[in-house]
C-alpha cells in the first residue's frame, strides 16, 4: 500500500503539470474589443484558443465631408466607411506578439460633386457655373484580404490594450461619373478623355493602410 502511495505522490505533479499550463487565464476566454482605427470606429468579438492561436471578427465604420481644391473647379466629397472582417492571429513566440491574416466585405465608397467649375464656351469666353455640374463615386473591392501583426498589453487581468498594424488589398478604385461638363461645352471625348485622366490618378491606391488601437476585454 505505502509503494502505490509513493507511486501517485510521483505521478500526480506530472500528470497535473499540463493542466495547470492550460488553466492560464488569459487562455480559452472569450473577449470584446471596441477599437478605433483609420477604417473607422469599431468593435470586435473573439476567442483565445491557446497561447499560440486567437480569432476575431469585428464591424468598422464612419463618415467624413472633404473638399479638394484644384485649378479649375472644387471635388466636394463624402467619404462612407463601412466593413466587416474576420481574423486569426498567430502568437509565434512566448509573449504578446502576433501575426494576423483574415478577409474583409467593405461597402466603403466616396461620392461627390464637381462645383464652381471654370470653363470656356465655344466663342472663347469663359463662364464660372457654381452649381455641380458632375456627379461621381469611387468604390473597391468588396471582398479584400487583410496581413498584419500586432501586440497586448495587460493593464489589468482580464483588460488589455491592442497594438495592430496591416493593410488590406482593396483593389484598383473604380470611377463612376454622371457628367453633365457638356453645358459648357466640352465634347464627349473631352469629358471622356479628363475621366480617363481621373481613373489613373487613383488607380495606384490599391492598398489601404490600417493602424488600430483598442481596448480588450476578456470574460
Amino acid at each position: 500500500m505505502k509503494w502505490q502511495v509513493r507511486v501517485l505522490a510521483v505521478l500526480t505533479p506530472l500528470l497535473a503539470g499540463p493542466a495547470l499550463a492550460d488553466d492560464d487565464p488569459a487562455y480559452d476566454r472569450f473577449f470584446l474589443m471596441p477599437n478605433v482605427s483609420t477604417l473607422g470606429l469599431g468593435i470586435e468579438g473573439g476567442y483565445r484558443m491557446n497561447e499560440t492561436w486567437q480569432v476575431r471578427a469585428g464591424v468598422t465604420g464612419g463618415a467624413g465631408n472633404f473638399v479638394y481644391k484644384r485649378q479649375d473647379y472644387d471635388l466636394h466629397s463624402q467619404a462612407t466607411l463601412l466593413s466587416a472582417g474576420v481574423t486569426a492571429d498567430y502568437f509565434p513566440f512566448a509573449n504578446e506578439f502576433y501575426v494576423s491574416g483574415g478577409l474583409r466585405l467593405s461597402a466603403n465608397r466616396i461620392e461627390g460633386k464637381v462645383k464652381n467649375l471654370h470653363g470656356k464656351l465655344k466663342g472663347g469666353s469663359e463662364v464660372f457655373v457654381p452649381n455641380p455640374l458632375t456627379d461621381y463615386s469611387v468604390t473597391q473591392n468588396v471582398i479584400q484580404p487583410y496581413i498584419g501583426g500586432g501586440y497586448s498589453v495587460r493593464i489589468k487581468e482580464n483588460v488589455s490594450l491592442n497594438f495592430d498594424l496591416g493593410a488590406v488589398y482593396a483593389g484598383t478604385p473604380e470611377l463612376d461619373v454622371d457628367s453633365r461638363a457638356h453645358k459648357l461645352g466640352f465634347s464627349k471625348k473631352d469629358i471622356r478623355r479628363e475621366i480617363e485622366r481621373a481613373q489613373d490618378r487613383i488607380a495606384p491606391f490599391k492598398v489601404l493602410p490600417v493602424v488600430q488601437v483598442g481596448l480588450k476585454y476578456q470574460f
